[in-house]
């Protein structure tokens, strides 16, 4: 079964209105999207430049530039809306993680000496810093150690330390070995003293001086020596008492003393013979001196040991030692002008050259030099109660208390000018280059060794704080600086007009394609109203 042909031709007439408008539509809306970039560049026709030639956007190229600044600028990137986005927490935490990373790099690395850290090119500078800082450190130094604040800070430490040590005990600073060196220093200091021409010819002077007063003024021994000194030489006399009648003893032994005492008796004998007179020949015709002469001598011999133990008996010492003790006191206590011929200038210079040298003498001893030595430890002992006693106790009963405080103030003035003496100032600045060039020698090395972990944390978090309060307190300045607005319109005219194009296409090209399809529905209802129209006409 076949179909009759189809005629198309009215179809056509009503189709065409309709679908040629939306041809056209769409066709002037595409045109238009497209003039608003192109041309170019103005065309000109017969040297008159062709209406709508650029297109909008590169004839009105700056005006668009600038609007763009503007509403960039003044609008979306304000100092304001800069100021709340610095604030977010976003943006903190990755000022944190930046400024961790930096600075932790810094840290971590293994830093070579300061010096070495500034390039080469600026080693003059470098090394003009480092002689500046030196010298401002002297200089900076100096000052202070001149100004009074010093002054009081080293004389407060000072008394300090002064009123630590005066309130410790002897024992403490002065142990027992301690004081014995002193004390053999000062026996070693007597020995010296007393073995010297000078103590002679002093003790000489000075006993002459004292005998010629105590002869004007009628005064005993005892009232010119010291108490101290009688009562050390009563003692000394009972001390050495046994030492005399043990070398007494010796000495009997010998045999020139042993021939002296039996002259002695032989001639006592010889006198008692003569003495008695008419019966002298008689007695004599009796008495032979050489049987007298050999029985003292077998008595002698045969009492030796009883002679010598008698002279070494306890008992005996002890009477000897206060018959002399009581001879030497009753000695010391007679007057002087009772013993010596005050008008013979001559005896006196004698007696007091003799007592000189005699008392020079015994001072020699080495026995008189141990008996004062160990008397005056014993009295310095006893005085330091065995070093338990403070050491400001003993210096105040040795110097009195002002005596005590003008050592203590002697000890706080010397002290400050002996740290302002231009020697110790001196060393001071040597002793800063020094350790300014050991300090600036030695390697950095890793900061983070000697920071631990925390801190590390704690001075992450303060940079970063510090920094978004800077950012905070800045901005508003930087930007308005910055100038935005000329800086997106320099940067909007610098673009190429092509990459222009394809920027504002690739934003808007959804946009075009539904006002070109716009366009072709509109020409297509219009082309529908036109048929319309005509149809009813």
């Amino acid at each position: 079964m076949s179909f009759p042909p189809v005629d198309y031709i009215p179809y056509l007439t009503y189709a065409t209105p309709p679908l040629v408008g939306a041809f056209i539509g769409y066709l002037t809306n595409k045109i238009a999207i497209r003039m608003l970039f192109r041309p170019l560049k103005p065309w000109y026709v017969f040297g008159c430049r062709v209406p709508m030639t650029p297109g909008v956007i590169p004839s009105q190229r700056e005006r668009l530039a600038d609007n763009m600044g503007e509403v960039v600028g003044d609008h979306l990137l304000t100092s304001i809306e800069i100021g709340k986005a610095l604030q977010e927490e976003k943006f903190q935490q990755h000022l944190l993680n930046v400024i961790a990373e930096r600075v932790g790099a810094i840290l971590h690395a293994d830093l070579p000496p300061l010096p070495e850290l500034i390039p080469d090119k600026f080693s003059i500078y470098r090394d003009l810093g480092i002689k500046s800082l030196k010298q401002q450190l002297r200089d900076n130094i100096n000052k202070f150690i001149l100004s009074p604040a010093f002054a009081e800070k080293v004389q407060d430490a000072i008394d300090g330390r002064v009123e630590h040590l005066l309130d410790r005990k002897v024992e403490e600073v002065f142990g027992v070995n301690g004081r014995e060196a002193t004390y053999c220093f000062i026996e070693t200091s007597m020995k010296k003293m007393f073995a010297s021409n000078t103590m002679a010819d002093w003790l000489n002077g000075f006993i002459r001086q004292q005998v010629y007063e105590a002869l004007q003024q009628e005064k005993s021994l005892g009232q010119l020596l010291p108490k101290s000194l009688m009562v050390f030489i009563e003692e000394s006399i009972r001390k050495q008492t046994p030492n005399l009648l043990k070398k007494l003893a010796a000495i009997l032994q010998e045999p020139e003393v042993r021939d002296s005492i039996v002259r002695g008796a032989c001639g006592g004998v010889e006198n008692f013979i003569v003495s008695l007179g008419p019966m002298a020949p008689m007695v004599q015709n009796f008495i032979s001196m050489e049987v007298v002469d050999q029985k003292i001598r077998e008595y002698l011999d045969e009492k030796e040991e009883d002679i010598s133990n008698w002279l070494s008996s306890e008992d005996l010492q002890l009477k000897v030692g206060a018959i002399l003790a009581e001879r030497f006191a009753n000695f010391a206590s007679t007057p002087l002008v009772a013993i010596i011929n005050v008008e013979d200038v001559e005896t006196v210079d004698d007696f007091c050259s003799h007592f000189a040298r005699q008392l020079t003498l015994i001072l020699q001893g080495s026995e008189v030099q141990s008996a004062l030595l160990t008397m005056i430890r014993e009295n310095i002992e006893i005085h330091l109660e065995n070093g338990e006693i403070r050491i400001g106790t003993a210096l105040t009963d040795l110097l009195g208390p002002e005596g005590v405080d003008s050592a203590r103030n002697w000890i706080r003035i010397e002290s400050v000018s002996l740290l302002r003496a231009p020697e110790t100032l001196k060393t001071i600045g040597n002793m800063i280059d020094t350790l300014a060039d050991t300090l600036l020698a030695k390697p950095v090395g890793k900061l983070s060794n000697l920071l631990p972990s925390d801190v590390r944390k704690e001075i992450y978090i303060s940079i970063q704080k510090l920094t978004s309060n800077m950012l905070a307190i800045e901005v508003p300045g930087l930007v308005a600086s910055l100038d935005i607005k000329s800086i997106v319109a320099d940067k909007i005219n610098s673009l190429d007009l092509l990459r222009l194009e394809r920027l504002l296409l690739s934003i808007m090209e959804e946009q075009f394609k539904y006002i070109n399809l716009f366009g072709a529905l509109l020409g297509f209802l219009i082309g529908c109203l036109n048929l319309i129209f005509l149809q009813m006409h």
